[in-house]
């Protein structure tokens, strides 16, 4: 990206990070294996008209790996953290897949610094996973599967997020490839997956946790989906939605788990409709 990366400490753990524009605070919350790169399609317009921050989660990127264990239940703490290290009193959220599980769970918790949420295909309204989500938590399917590392099997990797091919951003492959050469990296995004998914599904505690929290959610919340989603079923849309008292759902035909990147000029559009309402 064109912007130039930063540098934070939040709750002892040194945070990559991207900021543009001025206005009301919105941080953006990446998914599992993802990094900040994955909001280049969104930083431009959004910061248009807020004060917009993209960062790494502790073991994502090229943040530092954490001292101890990321855990669900750890996740408020730290975007508690990240707000004081900023130096903000509330700001709203938009998550993508655990990304939105973790804004949900800590708008949740922190109602009080929170405003709006912005949930995009998000991850724990029900046990429902793909397939080969579930299959790499199966020792040593998961171990095989990251340790093969080419643009080949990036590519395939990737296509399992989209409806339609020719919109992954090839150009981040390299990116991709880089950011997950060291095995450590490997290793805590593997570990933290089995922390909250199993051969069936996700695992109880963690969905359970998630309806609780989305019952109880006072934010104004903007559910958005891809209807050809094969990571996480376009169904469990509904049910966000019939949980949250405040909330909006839109579903994006053709598209699949990154609707920030597949439909990116729609999705802008949207987000700052809600925002802005």
């Amino acid at each position: 990206m064109a912007l130039k990366e930063e540098y934070i400490t939040v709750a002892e753990n040194r945070i990559r990070y991207i900021e543009k524009g001025e206005g009301p605070p919105l941080i953006l919350l990446h998914g599992m294996g993802g990094s900040l790169e994955w909001w280049e399609y969104n930083l431009d317009t959004l910061s248009q008209k807020f004060r917009v921050i993209a960062f790494d989660f502790p073991g994502f990127g090229y943040s530092s790996l954490p001292d101890v264990r990321f855990r669900l239940d750890s996740v408020p703490d730290f975007m508690a953290s990240l707000l004081n290290a900023f130096q903000l009193a509330r700001a709203s959220l938009l998550g993508n897949s655990m990304g939105g599980l973790f804004a949900l769970v800590t708008a949740a918790k922190i109602p009080e610094r929170i405003d709006k949420l912005i949930l995009v295909n998000n991850a724990g309204f029900g046990p429902k996973l793909s397939f080969l989500l579930r299959l790499g938590t199966v020792f040593p399917v998961g171990e095989l599967a990251l340790s093969i590392r080419n643009r080949y099997t990036a590519r395939f990797f990737l296509s399992r997020l989209f409806n339609d091919p020719n919109k992954i951003p090839y150009h981040l492959i390299p990116k991709v490839l880089e950011i997950f050469n060291p095995w450590p990296r490997r290793k805590f995004c593997l570990k933290l997956l089995r922390s909250g998914v199993k051969i069936k599904g996700l695992k109880e505690k963690i969905w359970l946790l998630v309806l609780e929290s989305a019952a109880s959610l006072p934010q104004k919340t903007l559910i958005v989906w891809g209807a050809d989603d094969r990571v996480v079923p376009v169904d469990q849309a509904q049910v966000g939605k019939d949980l949250i008292r405040s909330s909006w759902l839109h579903i994006f035909e053709k598209c699949g788990h990154l609707p920030q990147v597949e439909w990116a000029e729609e999705f802008n559009r949207l987000v700052l409709e809600f925002l802005e309402s």
